[in-house]
C-alpha cells in the first residue's frame, strides 16, 4: 500500500539547551494529545530513579551500542558527556511514520540536524530556549536552573553543559521552525504555544495534498 505524504506522521523534535524544559513540556504534550508517542533513544547512561525501560530510554551496555551501530540500526549517536552515548533507532521511526503516527522527541542538535536531512517532509524542529536579550543572559538563566534542579548535576557537568550551550545549542535557534521561549514558573503559558504549534502542523499535514508526481 502507497502511504502519501499528507498520511504519514510527523516528528516533532524539542531542541536546546539542557534546563531549558524540553522534557517537561514532552511530557505534558503526551498528555494532551492522541496519536502522539516519544520517540525513545538509546542510551549507554546508566537508568536514574523513577525511569523506566522502554519509555525513557532503552538502557544498553557500551558494547550492545556498538553493535547497533555497525549493524546500521541506529539513524544517529552521539556521546553528549565522557562515555554516555544516545542514539535514535532507525526502525521504530521508521515504523511510525509510515503507518501515520506522530512522534516527539526531545534531542540534541546533531541529532536534529541528521532527522532533518534524513526526513526533510516529517520532520519539525522547535526550539526551546529561556528568556533574555542575549546570549549571555540566556546562559545565566540556565547556569541558575541547573543549579537549583531537583537533581543537580556536580559543577563540573553543569559546565560542560553551559559550554555546549553556548556553542552548539543556543546557535541553532535560527536552523528550527518554531522558538519558544519556556519563562521561569510559566511552564503552563509555553506549553500552550507547543500545543499550538503541534495542532497547526498537523492541520497542515492534513490539508496537504500529495505531489502527483512523486
Amino acid at each position: 500500500m502507497v502511504v502519501f505524504e499528507k498520511q504519514r506522521g510527523l516528528l516533532f523534535v524539542l531542541v536546546g539547551p539542557g534546563g531549558a524544559g524540553k522534557n517537561a513540556l514532552m511530557k505534558e504534550m503526551l498528555q494532551r494529545f492522541d496519536n502522539l508517542d516519544k520517540l525513545v533513544t538509546a542510551t549507554t547512561r546508566q537508568m536514574r530513579p523513577q525511569e523506566r525501560e522502554g519509555y525513557d530510554h532503552y538502557f544498553v551496555t557500551l558494547e550492545e551500542f556498538q553493535r547497533k551501530l555497525a549493524a546500521g540500526d541506529l539513524l544517529e549517536h552521539q556521546e553528549v558527556t565522557h562515555d554516555k552515548f544516545y542514539g535514535i533507532l532507525r526502525a521504530p521511526v521508521e515504523n511510525a511514520l509510515n503507518v501515520g503516527r506522530d512522534l516527539i522527541a526531545d534531542i540534541e542538535v546533531l541529532g536534529a540536524k541528521i532527522l532533518r536531512e534524513t526526513y526533510p517532509h516529517d520532520v519539525v524542529l522547535i526550539f526551546i530556549t529561556v528568556p533574555g536579550e542575549t546570549d549571555e543572559e540566556r546562559l545565566k538563566t540556565l547556569k541558575e536552573r541547573m543549579n537549583h534542579a531537583e537533581r543537580k548535576e556536580s559543577d563540573a557537568v553543569i559546565q560542560e553543559r553551559l559550554i555546549r550551550a553556548r556553542d552548539l545549542e543556543l546557535p541553532f535557534a535560527p536552523d528550527c521552525d518554531y522558538q519558544i521561549v519556556n519563562e521561569d514558573n510559566q511552564m503552563k503559558k509555553a506549553a500552550e504555544e507547543l500545543e499550538d504549534v503541534l495542532q497547526k502542523c498537523r492541520q497542515e499535514r492534513m490539508t496537504h495534498e500529495p505531489d502527483p508526481a512523486s
